[in-house]
C-alpha cells in the first residue's frame, strides 16, 4: 500500500497498490491464475476474500512494522505500511486454519514469522556476523549467494537439492522463529535464516529469496509444488463448499 504524499504528482499521488508482473507470471508459468488483491481495512472480508482463492501467496514489498513484534523502531532506513501487515496477518491466519497453502517471499515470509509470534532483525547491520544482503553493489537482482537446505524438509523435497544458489535484495531478516515454525534453509555464507516452513507437513513454506525473478529449475519447481498443492486443496474444498476454484492464488505487493 502506497500512500498519499504531497511531493508526488497525479496519479501516483494517490493510495494505490500493486504487483509486480513477475510474480503472476511465475505463477502462469507453473499452471496458476493469479488474483491481486487490494489491502482492505475491512476484516470482515477475509473470510469472503479466502472462499474465491486454492492457494495463497504473500510477495515482497515494505518492512514489517516493529510493533507487530513488540519492539520500537530502531532501524532508520525502515518503510512500513502498517495497513498491509494487518491485512496479510489476518489472511495468513485464516488461510493456516483452513489449511490453504501458503507460499511467502521475502517480506511475506518475515510477516509469516512475526504473524506467528517471531521477530525479525530490523536491519542486517544491527548484527556484525550478517554480510549485506541488500542489492548493493548489483543490478536487477544479479547479486547471488549460496543457501544449504536442511534435511528433511519441505522445501529439500521440492528443490531436490541441499545447495542452490539465489538472490538477494532484503535488509531485514528473520530473528526469532515463530511458534510451529522450523528454519530449512540457511545463508552459506552467514548463517542468517533464507527459509521457513511449518512443522506440521501443512504447505506453509517462506523463502527470502526472489523465485518469481529467477527461471531455473529450483524456482520452477517451488511454484509447481504451490500449485499442485493448491489444486490438491480446490479438490477437497468441493467435496465440502459448492464454490469452487481453478487453481487461483493471491499475491500482493
Amino acid at each position: 500500500m502506497e500512500y498519499d504524499d504531497r511531493m508526488r504528482k497525479y496519479p501516483t499521488a494517490y493510495a494505490f497498490d500493486y504487483l509486480k508482473r513477475s510474480y503472476y507470471e511465475a505463477m502462469e508459468r507453473s499452471g496458476g491464475v493469479a488474483i491481486v488483491l487490494p489491502n482492505t481495512k475491512k476484516k470482515d472480508r477475509i473470510n469472503q476474500i479466502l472462499n474465491i482463492l486454492d492457494g495463497l501467496i504473500i510477495s515482497g514489498g515494505n518492512d514489517v512494522d516493529p510493533v507487530f513484534y513488540g519492539e520500537r523502531r530502531k532501524a532508520k532506513n525502515l518503510n512500513v505500511t502498517p495497513e498491509r501487515d494487518h491485512f496479510e496477518m489476518a489472511l495468513v491466519k485464516e488461510a493456516y486454519v483452513r489449511r490453504m497453502p501458503l507460499l511467502a517471499i521475502c517480506r511475506g515470509m518475515q510477516l509469516v514469522n512475526v504473524a506467528f509470534g517471531g521477530s525479525l532483525y530490523q536491519d542486517f547491520s544491527f548484527e556484525m556476523k550478517f554480510f549485506d544482503h541488500t542489492l548493493e553493489g548489483s543490478t536487477l537482482y544479479n547479486k547471488r549467494h549460496g543457501v544449504i537446505i536442511q534435511e528433511r524438509s519441505k522445501l529439500i523435497n521440492i528443490i531436490q537439492k541441499k545447495k542452490i544458489m539465489v538472490n538477494t535484495s532484503h535488509h531485514q531478516m528473520v530473528k526469532k522463529v515463530g511458534s510451529g515454525l522450523v528454519v530449512t534453509a540457511r545463508s552459506e555464507k552467514d548463517g542468517a535464516i533464507e527459509a521457513i516452513e511449518s512443522k506440521d507437513g501443512h504447505f506453509l513454506l517462506g523463502v527470502q529469496w526472489h523465485p518469481e525473478l529467477m527461471k531455473d529449475k529450483s524456482s520452477k519447481a517451488l511454484f509447481d509444488s504451490f500449485i499442485e498443492s493448491a489444486r490438491e486443496y480446490k479438490l477437497k474444498k468441493s467435496t465440502h463448499s459448492p464454490l469452487g476454484g481453478e487453481g487461483r492464488v493471491r499475491g500482493q505487493e
